[in-house]
């Protein structure tokens, strides 16, 4: 059995990393990993007993992650439909890409697709893991993940420094 304290050991600092790479925002991550923690800490004498209570907080907060990103997305929608919010001109690709643009363009994918690589990269889990996680089969999980990947190498943000020469 896994002691609570150790369980936010283990998967605090990965399980931000996937959140904030969902909700792009480092804070609101941080508050979804912590409201996660919670629920788990309330529910400590159920969720104790689960073979791996792990990829239980880690489904809290991967819901909680998508139901903040679609809320947002959303919230954009709407402003920008009654003209509150001026629209934003696209990034320039050739600019320079950071690890904000790249999951930027992660969450521009499919929910599935972003919510693979977010953990697969961001929590930095294995397939098995990450099937826990989602509740699907570690095959689907690498068909995610290989249909993510086709798509951030299509990705036109992306496509200069994927396909970049080494020197």
């Amino acid at each position: 059995m896994v002691e609570f304290a150790e369980l936010v050991e283990i998967e605090s600092r990965g399980l931000a990393a996937a959140v904030t790479a969902i909700v792009g925002d480092r804070h609101r991550a941080e508050e979804i990993v912590q409201e996660a923690f919670e629920r788990c800490y309330r529910r400590w004498w159920r969720v104790s007993r689960l073979d791996r209570p792990g990829a239980w907080v880690r489904r809290v907060a991967i819901n909680e992650a998508i139901s903040v990103s679609r809320r947002h997305a959303t919230e954009l929608r709407v402003m920008q439909r009654v003209g509150t919010m001026p629209d934003r001109a696209p990034a320039d690709p050739l600019a320079g890409l950071d690890d904000e643009g790249v999951w930027a363009a992660v969450r521009a994918l499919p929910r599935d697709q972003a919510v693979v690589i977010a953990l697969r990269y961001g929590a930095d889990l294995g397939i098995d893991d990450i099937a826990a996680t989602t509740g699907a089969t570690p095959a689907a999980v690498k068909s995610l993940l290989h249909r993510a990947r086709a798509a951030l190498r299509r990705d036109p943000a992306l496509v200069p420094y994927v396909n970049a020469e080494e020197p």
